[in-house]
């Protein structure tokens, strides 16, 4: 009996099989390696985590930046809610999935512990999540009683943390920006550090860097525009935005940073639409930039007013209004409660914590709906500020930038 030939390459992962089936039939069959990662992609982090622990076959499959993106993108389609919080010295890290289409049947969500990170001081600053990765700045205690900022990246997804290294300046202020450039597909931290002159705060030195490079080095880079430090940010599709005063013009605007090119421009700021970058949220708006204004005391019978960056070239902004329904205070009450942001699907999400409950708020204004979920897996960090970020996705990448 004549046996099936096979022709079986260097690559151990790569079989290629002699079939005389029909065209039509042949692309039924899934290889077997394909259709094994196909599989391990729908995974949570943790599972492949004890995978790469198998073999060293295991180990280096679930390596591949094939897998790592096909990971990414397979966990993009299940957002999960991320929740950090800090005591005694430690921050901890807690994930839950995001609920879709919140009703008023929704059950408790629950918070499974992923890392703890030490920390020497208070974290000074903690920024949204980019594709699965935090950067964060803190105070540690240096001799002669000082203190000086330590800036980390944190992958909760592997328990990963890399401490950057210095920014190199004289001066001791310094804020930074974790960017990502989805076509490239790196994630770069922008640096800028204070310089007081006179009574005025001003950007001074503009420097980058870029994760995954055999040696972390800081690079300077150029910027025409003179501004004042930000104080809020958000990364959308590969551009980094954030509020600035040009000191030279005195004009208000909105420093648009290319993560890719690494480039910066403006978009002039006038009335209304000043007023809403002032007082409101940068959020994301269906791939848009957006300034969710909130109105009235802890939000109840408030109304929302948004701002959507059409067209950035032309600078076209559309507004949009809407008046929270009476259910709001039913739900709320008096207590307080905090924005957190909008989801994927234009859920606007607030977070508040009654006696020894706590619970998030989807509202969607569009269907008039307002749903509060509860949530546990956390009580051991009662009374302590959590911060809490939306639409997280797990991230597997070992090589990223550790």
């Amino acid at each position: 009996m004549k046996t099936r030939r096979q022709t079986v390459s260097e690559n151990p992962l790569t079989i290629t099989r002699r079939n005389t089936r029909p065209d039509n039939e042949r692309k039924l069959i899934a290889d077997p390696v394909d259709l094994i990662i196909e599989i391990l992609a729908r995974l949570p982090a943790k599972s492949i985590a004890r995978c790469r622990c198998l073999s060293k076959l295991c180990d280096s499959t679930l390596r591949l930046p094939y897998f790592t993106e096909l990971f990414l993108t397979t966990s993009s389609a299940r957002p999960q809610l991320l929740f950090a919080c800090q005591k005694h010295g430690k921050l901890f890290f807690f994930s839950s999935p995001q609920p879709r289409n919140p009703d008023e049947n929704s059950s408790p969500i629950v918070a499974d512990y992923h890392m703890k990170l030490s920390v020497d001081g208070p974290v000074y600053e903690m920024n949204g999540i980019v594709h699965g990765l935090v950067c964060l700045i803190y105070n540690t205690r240096i001799p002669k009683g000082k203190t000086e900022k330590v800036q980390v990246i944190c992958n909760p997804s592997t328990g990963q943390s890399l401490p950057l290294p210095k920014v190199r300046t004289k001066r001791v202020t310094v804020v930074s920006y974790l960017g990502y450039d989805p076509v490239d597909k790196k994630y770069k931290v922008l640096s800028m550090t204070w310089l007081t002159l006179g009574n005025q705060v001003v950007c001074g030195e503009h420097q980058i860097l870029t994760l995954g490079t055999p040696k972390l080095s800081w690079r300077m880079i150029e910027c025409c525009i003179p501004h004042d430090l930000p104080h809020k940010h958000i990364c959308i599709d590969g551009v980094l935005y954030y509020p600035a005063t040009n000191r030279s013009s005195v004009v208000n605007m909105i420093v648009c940073f290319d993560v890719r090119s690494e480039t910066f421009k403006s978009i002039t700021v006038v009335g209304a639409v000043y007023r809403a970058v002032r007082d409101g949220h940068m959020i994301n708006y269906n791939g848009k930039l957006g300034l969710l204004v909130c109105e009235g005391s802890w939000f109840v019978d408030g109304s929302l007013e948004l701002w959507v960056l059409e067209e950035i070239e032309k600078q076209v902004w559309s507004e949009h209004a809407y008046v929270f329904p009476p259910l709001w205070k039913d739900i709320v009450g008096t207590s307080c409660s905090r924005f957190v942001g909008v989801t994927r699907t234009n859920e606007i999400v607030f977070f508040f914590e009654r006696m020894m409950h706590s619970c998030v708020i989807y509202c969607n204004l569009e269907r008039k709906t307002i749903v509060r979920v509860g949530i546990d897996g956390f009580e051991s960090l009662k009374n302590r500020m959590v911060h809490i970020f939306l639409d997280h996705v797990e991230n597997v990448n070992l090589g990223l930038a550790f």
